[in-house]
């Protein structure tokens, strides 16, 4: 537990030290702010939260491969992993210790955004309870997308190719909980089918909890999800240290 918590703790400085973090962290914030309050706050609009939550899993979507792409690639090009695969950790603690790192650094970057819901509390009525359940849901979206992120970048040393194939990954997912796609493949694929693609999707769940229900499935899945994809990163890390 202490070795994970040392991992943690030197991923987390390093975002906080390397100017990729404040450039993505500031892009990210500067559109999805912008995008969002502009959307809520024109004239006449009742004050939510609708665009900010509809524009953010896009984001995450673009943001996020990008974010991991350094989580091993830029440790296998310097040289470092080898350093690592010294110290006296376990593969596991390696892997939880990066995972934990950014999502704490993409949990810190959507607490600088609650200054726009309590803004908009000021210009009207608010259903916190969504919007919770939203920020939420957001956490955990954030996260099952850094889970593989983190999986392709430990399978390759360049960092692009790590950015790219998450990218493409990523969106296979996104697109399998969007409903249009639903009702287009509903055409030609059978129910079954569908329901398990649909499935596997974690837009689906981030709606789902999204609405301020929280259903212990929605959990469940996320849990499942990451556990998964970081499972798998652990069996590549294993891999390489065996091979030394």
């Amino acid at each position: 537990m202490r070795e994970g918590l040392v991992i943690f703790r030197r991923e987390l400085r390093s975002y906080f030290l390397s100017p990729i973090a404040y450039v993505f962290g500031g892009l990210f914030l500067g559109i999805l702010l912008f995008v969002a309050s502009a959307s809520s706050l024109q004239n006449g609009a009742q004050a939510n939260m609708q665009a900010f939550f509809g524009l953010l899993p896009f984001l995450l979507l673009l943001f996020v491969p990008a974010l991991t792409m350094r989580s091993w690639a830029e440790e296998r090009k310097q040289g470092t992993i080898e350093l690592l695969m010294t110290f006296p950790v376990t593969g596991a603690q390696l892997v939880l210790g990066k995972f934990a790192a950014a999502v704490a650094y993409l949990a810190f970057v959507l607490v600088l955004t609650l200054g726009l819901p309590l803004t908009l509390a000021a210009y009207g009525r608010l259903d916190w309870t969504p919007i919770l359940g939203s920020y939420l849901a957001s956490v955990l979206f954030a996260s099952s997308f850094v889970a593989v992120g983190m999986f392709w970048s430990s399978l390759t040393r360049d960092q692009i190719i790590a950015m790219l194939v998450s990218l493409v990954t990523l969106l296979a997912l996104y697109m399998l909980g969007y409903p249009q796609l639903i009702e287009l493949m509903a055409q030609w694929l059978p129910a079954v089918c569908i329901d398990l693609l649909n499935g596997i999707s974690p837009y689906k769940y981030f709606e789902s909890i999204g609405r301020g229900v929280i259903d212990t499935r929605d959990i469940v899945y996320f849990a499942c999800f990451c556990g998964f994809f970081l499972y798998a990163n652990t069996l590549v890390l294993q891999a390489r240290r065996q091979k030394g």
